[in-house]
C-alpha cells in the first residue's frame, strides 16, 4: 500500500508534468531505487527512463528520438558539473525533482514521526529494502525508547528480542571474525548491544567490553552461585551483578539442542582458558558434585573416588555411593555422557568389595540366600565388566579392575561354590526342584496353549534381570520359579531332560543323552519327539519367530498347545570368547530378544509363556593359574576330561573332586560316574583354560530359572506418573519461587516414571524462567512423594497488570501443557 510520502510524490511529479516533458530526478544515495518503478507506474502518461552514469550522450539521443513521450529521467548518480553534462541544455527546459528517502522510509517502517532522528542517523541501514524487510518483521512496540533494538532483532533475527536467544546466536557466531558483531558495527549499534547485554546481567556498561570475557564471566558467576560464593578472590572482578539472569541463560544455553555444541566448546574453552582444574582440583568431591557446567569436572572427581579405593578397603564407602549417584542423577543433556561407565564401574566395583558370601549350614540355605539376595553378587560382577568394557580409556582403572577381578574368583566365587559342594548331593534335591520333571511339573497338565523358551546358559541372575524389566509392564503377571539342573550341567543333558519322556538314557558311545530311545540333539528330532505326545505339539528356533510376521506367528501357532522355542545366544558367545566384551554384550542382547519375544507372542493371542535355560556358567576375568588347576594325569580312567566335569565308567579318587553318577541324573540306574571340581577350579583339559565355564557343580551353573508368565492381549492401562500443585497463593513474589509438587501415586506395574518440566512464561508466551526437570519416580508413602523444586525468575522489567503462567509440561506428551495463571508481586 502506498504511503502518504510516496502519494505527495506522485502528485507532485504530476503537476510537474502538466508543463514539461522532462522531468529530471537525481538520486546519488539511490535512497529510491527500488520503489521508484512503483512510483512511475502511477504517472500519467509518462514513461520512466533510467540513465546511467557515464553515459549522458546515449541517453540524449535516445530521449531526442522519441519526442511524443513524456519521461522521468531517474539517475542514480550524481549531478554532473555543467562541462561534463551533456544533459544540461535539456534539463534548461525542463524541471529538477528532489525528495526526502527519510520520510518515505519512515513511514514504511510504519514508525511514529517522533523516530525520524532515528531513521536519519541509520540511514546506511536502512538503505536496503530487505533490511527494512526485517526491521518491520522484528520490529516490538517495546523497543520505543531504544528503537536501535529493532536493527539487533533483524540483524540476528530474533523475535522480541530475548535476551537468551540473541545472545545464544551471537555467540554461535563465534569469538573471531563474529558476523553479528561485524553488522552490529557496520550499522553503529554495537554500543547498544553491549549495554543492553551488561544491563541484563548486571557487568559495567562503561568499560571494554569483549564477547570471549563476557563469556567467561557467565561461567564464572554461574560457577560461584554453584559453589555458594566460594572461589578464589581473582575472580572477583569477573562476577556480574545479575546473576538470577546468569542462571537462566545457562541453563537455557546448556539444555538446548540447537546450541549445545556451542555450550560445549564455550564450556571447555573457559575451564582450559582459566585453569580451573588448579583451582577446584583441592576442593572435597562431595563440594564438586555441586558443578554442573563443566563436564572436566568429571575427571576431577573420578580421581578423588579412585583414590579411595585401597586395594580391597574403601575410604569413606558411603560418601562414594552419595558421590556416585549424584553425579550420574545429573539431568543436563551434555553432562557425564562420556564418563558414565566410569562412575557405574566404580560403583559396582565398591559395591562388590562391599559384599560377603554368608556363612550357612548347607546348601538348601544357600540355595534360599542366593535366591533372596547373593544371586545380586553374580549381578553386580557382570555389570562392572559390562561398565569396564565401555569405558574409553581403562588406563585409570585397571588396578580396581583386577582387585575385583580377583576379590570375585578368589573370596566371593570361590566360597560360594566351596561352601554349596559341602553338603550338596544332587540325589538330595526334590522332585519338584529336578530339571528331569521339568515337563512333569510346568507344562503337563497344563490346560492353555503354553509357550516355552529355553535361553542357553540364561543362569538365575540374568533372568532376575529379565523379570524385573518385564515386571513394568501391567499386561504380565510372573511368578519366578527355579530348579536344579543334572550333572553335568551342560546343553546336551539340560535341554534333552526337560523334553517329555517316559526314559532317559546316557550313551556312552555318542556321549549324548537319548530320549524315549532316541537322539534328540536338534531342533527337528525334538520337534518329532514334542509330536509324538501331541501332534499339536510344535519345537522352532526363537530367531525364526522374531523374523516372521505376526500374520506368519498366528499361522504356526493356530491349533498348538505346547511350542518348545530355542534360543541361543550367551552360551553361543561364551565358547567363541575372544572379549569380555561380547559376553556381557551377548547377555543384554539376549535380555532384550527374550522381551522382544514375550511382546510377540503377547500381542500374538499367547497366554501362557514359561522362560527356562538348560544350565548356568560361571564367568570370571581372574587369571587361571595352573596351581588352580586339577590335574587328573596320575588317574586311570576311561574318557576325556571337560573343564568342569569328565564322565567315566572309571574310579578316581582326588582331592578337591566329588561325584555322583548318570543315573541320579537321569532317574535310572547309570553307575556312570560324573565327576566335578567342589571349588572354581578347572581340570586339565585339551580345550585349555576358559573364563566362561559350566558343566560343574557351582549354584552359579546348575541353577536355572522357571519364569512362568501369564499375559493377556489387552491395551495396556500403565499411565504416566501425574504430579499435583501443592496450596500456593499463585503470586510471584520472588525471583527464586519454591515450589512443591505431590506425586499421586507410588511407580508400579500401571504408573510409569514420567519427567515434566516446569517454569514461567508470560501472556504473550515467552519464557521468562529457567525451565526445570521434575522427575516423577518415586515409590512409598504420600509424604516420599513430595517433591521440592526452585525456579529462577528473570530479573527485568514486568508489568503488574498483565498475567503470567506457570506451565507444566511432561515430556514427549502431545496433550496440551497445564497452565496456572498467576499475578506478579515484583516490585522493579
Amino acid at each position: 500500500m502506498p504511503t502518504l510520502t510516496t502519494d505527495k510524490i506522485i502528485a507532485k511529479l504530476n503537476s510537474y508534468f502538466t508543463d514539461n516533458q522532462y522531468v529530471f530526478w537525481y538520486d546519488d544515495k539511490q535512497e529510491f531505487k527500488d520503489i521508484i518503478d512503483s512510483i512511475a507506474q502511477r504517472l500519467s502518461s509518462v514513461k520512466l527512463y533510467k540513465a546511467q552514469a557515464n553515459q549522458q550522450f546515449k541517453s540524449k539521443i535516445d530521449l531526442l528520438n522519441d519526442s511524443e513521450h513524456k519521461y522521468l529521467i531517474y539517475a542514480p548518480y550524481k549531478r554532473p558539473a555543467i562541462q561534463e553534462n551533456y544533459l544540461t541544455d535539456m534539463e534548461h527546459y525542463s524541471k529538477l525533482f528532489t525528495a526526502d528517502a527519510t520520510q518515505i522510509i519512515l513511514e514504511e517502517l510504519q514508525l511514529p514521526e517522533n523516530q525520524l532522528l532515528f531513521v536519519k542517523k541509520y540511514n546506511s541501514y536502512f538503505g536496503a529494502k530487505t533490511r527494512r524487510a526485517d526491521f518491520v518483521k522484528y520490529w516490538s512496540d517495546t523497543f520505543d525508547k531504544t528503537p536501535e533494538k529493532g536493527i539487533i532483532a533483524a540483524i540476528t533475527k530474533t523475535e522480541k528480542l530475548d535476551m537468551n536467544e540473541l545472545l545464544m546466536k551471537v555467540i554461535a557466531a563465534g569469538y573471531t571474525n563474529n558476523h553479528y558483531i561485524f553488522a552490529f558495527s557496520k550499522y553503529d549499534v554495537l554500543d547498544t548491544f553491549w549495554k543492553m547485554v551488561m544491563n541484563y546481567f548486571g557487568g559495567e556498561t562503561d568499560s571494554e567490553v569483549d564477547l570471549k570475557y563476557l563469556v567467561e564471566r557467565i561461567f564464572i558467576t554461574y560457577l560461584v552461585n554453584e559453589l555458594n560464593n566460594k572461589l578464589p578472590d581473582r575472580f572477583k572482578n569477573y562476577y556480574l551483578k545479575q546473576s538470577d539472569n546468569v542462571q537462566i541463560f545457562i541453563d537455557r544455553f546448556a539444555d538446548s539442542n540447537k546450541y549445545q555444541q556451542y555450550y560445549d566448546n564455550c564450556s571447555s574453552t573457559v575451564w582450559h582458558d582459566l585453569n580451573l582444574n588448579t583451582v577446584l582440583k583441592h576442593e572435597p568431591a562431595m563440594i564438586l558434585t555441586k558443578i554442573s557446567i563443566f563436564e572436566e569436572i568429571n575427571h576431577l572427581i573420578l580421581a578423588k573416588l579412585v583414590a579411595k579405593f585401597d586395594g580391597k578397603r574403601i575410604t569413606d564407602y558411603e560418601q562414594l555411593l552419595e558421590i556416585i549417584d549424584q553425579m550420574l542423577d545429573h539431568t543436563r543433556n551434555n553432562f557425564n555422557g562420556g564418563t558414565e561407565p566410569e562412575y557405574k564401574f566404580l560403583r559396582y566395583a565398591a559395591e562388590l568389595l562391599n559384599l560377603r558370601v554368608p556363612m550357612v549350614d548347607d546348601w538348601q540355605d544357600e540355595l534360599n540366600d542366593y535366591l533372596d539376595n547373593s544371586y545380586k553378587i553374580d549381578t553386580i560382577y557382570r555389570k562392572s565388566l559390562l561398565a569396564y568394557t565401555n569405558i574409553i580409556d581403562t588406563d585409570k582403572y585397571i588396578d580396581i579392575k583386577k582387585t575385583i577381578d580377583r576379590y570375585y574368583g578368589n573370596i566371593l566365587l570361590d566360597s560360594s561354590v566351596k561352601q554349596w559342594n559341602e553338603t550338596f548331593d544332587l540325589k538330595e534335591v526334590p522332585a519338584k526342584l529336578k530339571q528331569e520333571r521339568f515337563y512333569h511339573n510346568y507344562v503337563r497338565d497344563v490346560r492353555e496353549r503354553v509357550v516355552v523358551i529355553f535361553s542357553d546358559a540364561l543362569r538365575y541372575e540374568v533372568a532376575k534381570e529379565l523379570e524385573e524389566e518385564l515386571n513394568s509392564d501391567d499386561r504380565l503377571t510372573m511368578k519366578m520359579n527355579h530348579a536344579i539342573t543334572v550333572l553335568p550341567s551342560v546343553t546336551y543333558m539340560g535341554m534333552n531332560v526337560m523334553l517329555p519322556h517316559e526314559t532317559l538314557e546316557w550313551d556312552n558311545k555318542t556321549s549324548k543323552v537319548k530320549v524315549n530311545g532316541e537322539n534328540a540333539e536338534n531342533t527337528d528330532s525334538r520337534d518329532k519327539l514334542l509330536k509324538s505326545y501331541d501332534k499339536n505339539n510344535l519345537a522352532f528356533q526363537l530367531k525364526n519367530v522374531l523374523e516372521m510376521s505376526s500374520k506368519e506367528i498366528k499361522q504356526m501357532i493356530t491349533g498348538k498347545n505346547v511350542i518348545y522355542l530355542y534360543h541361543n545366544q550367551i552360551d553361543a558367545k561364551g565358547h567363541e570368547l575372544k572379549t569380555t566384551k561380547e559376553l556381557v554384550e551377548a547377555t543384554e542382547k539376549a535380555i532384550d530378544e527374550i522381551k522382544q519375544a514375550v511382546q510377540v507372542l503377547r500381542t500374538n493371542g499367547i497366554t501362557h509363556i514359561i522362560i527356562t535355560a538348560d544350565h548356568g556358567f560361571i564367568y570370571q576375568e581372574k587369571p587361571i593359574e595352573d596351581k588352580d588347576k586339577i590335574d587328573l594325569q596320575g588317574q586311570n580312567y576311561e574318557g576325556n576330561a571337560h573343564l568342569r566335569y569328565l564322565i567315566t565308567p572309571s574310579q578316581i579318587s582326588v582331592m578337591g573332586v566329588k561325584n555322583t553318577t548318570m543315573g541320579v541324573s537321569l532317574n535310572n540306574d547309570d553307575p556312570t560316574n560324573v565327576y566335578y571340581p567342589v571349588s572354581p577350579n578347572e581340570f586339565v583339559a585339551r580345550s585349555g583354560s576358559k573364563n566362561y565355564v559350566h558343566g560343574g557343580s557351582s549354584i552359579q551353573e546348575i541353577l536355572i530359572p522357571v519364569l512362568d508368565i501369564k499375559a493377556t492381549s489387552r491395551r495396556s492401562i500403565a499411565q504416566p506418573a501425574e504430579i499435583k500443585l501443592a496450596a500456593t497463593t499463585f503470586r510471584i513474589n520472588n525471583l527464586k519461587m519454591n515450589l512443591l509438587f505431590n506425586q499421586t501415586a507410588p511407580i508400579s506395574d500401571t504408573v510409569l516414571p514420567a519427567e515434566y518440566h516446569a517454569y514461567f512464561t508470560d501472556e504473550d508466551g515467552n519464557l521468562i524462567s529457567n525451565n526445570i526437570i521434575i522427575q516423577a519416580n518415586r515409590t512409598g508413602s504420600a509424604a516420599d512423594r513430595t517433591i521440592a523444586i526452585t525456579i529462577t525468575m528473570q530479573d527485568t522489567q514486568y508489568s503488574l497488570d498483565k498475567k503470567y503462567y506457570l506451565v507444566i509440561e511432561r515430556e514427549g506428551s502431545a496433550e496440551e501443557p497445564k497452565r496456572f495463571e498467576y499475578s506478579m508481586d515484583l516490585i522493579n
